[in-house]
């Protein structure tokens, strides 16, 4: 594949991700439902939504669940919660309304590790996530690429400082071979026709059902 085609291709995937916060502007959360949401929650749980658009739509079918992002929320001094997330083209913290308003239906799901979290520890996580933000979001899903994505945000951090595994690490040979009704000419698609088998990477399915975390909110159950 030539340069221009090569760079054509990219643009066109990224021009897609982009698009996300106009596909979900309709389902902003209201007062209510935002105020029931804050109440359960804590420095540190991870909060798990759908984003509509049809890119992520296909890595939810790879690993055969509904969601397709990832974050890590905590609260300012002032009491506004914020998610530590990456997302394209950079990493952020984002105020939980617009994280959620990005949620395809409007589905919230948060987990909280089990074993609790200190208050050294929480202060931790929210430095590591500090850290990492304004870093640029990776498009080939690669672990040991320098770039992020979120649920390689979300392992990283937890690693760092608790040392706890938030889901696991996989290659794309097993993530593949373990759904035969997987995608593969999208994956062919979006790999320019090149699937790199032995690349290392970690799904947000993975880390929602960490037997580490245990689930707090679920938005389709607890309204």
């Amino acid at each position: 594949m030539t340069a221009m085609k090569t760079t054509s291709h990219f643009v066109l995937l990224a021009g897609s991700l982009a698009l996300l916060p106009v596909a979900a502007r309709a389902h902003a959360i209201s007062t209510e439902d935002l105020r029931q949401v804050t109440a359960r929650l804590q420095d540190g749980d991870l909060i798990f939504i759908r984003q509509a658009n049809p890119i992520f739509r296909r890595v939810a079918e790879t690993t055969r669940s509904w969601e397709t992002h990832v974050g890590i929320l905590f609260s300012d001094p002032n009491g506004t919660w914020r998610v530590a997330e990456s997302r394209f083209p950079l990493s952020k913290f984002t105020r939980l309304e617009r994280f959620i308003a990005r949620a395809e239906h409007g589905r919230v799901y948060i987990t909280r590790l089990q074993a609790g979290l200190s208050l050294a520890e929480k202060q931790r996580l929210r430095r590591a996530a500090r850290a990492r933000m304004r870093r640029w979001y990776d498009l080939g899903f690669n672990y040991d690429s320098p770039r992020l994505y979120c649920s390689k945000l979300v392992f990283d951090v937890y690693r760092e400082v608790t040392g706890v595994p938030v889901g696991s690490l996989t290659t794309f040979r097993q993530l593949l071979a373990d759904n035969p009704q997987a995608p593969m000419g999208f994956w062919r698609m979006w790999f320019f026709g090149r699937i790199p088998w032995e690349r290392r990477c970690v799904t947000t399915t993975s880390e929602m059902k960490s037997p580490e975390f245990c689930p707090v909110y679920d938005s389709m159950k607890d309204k």
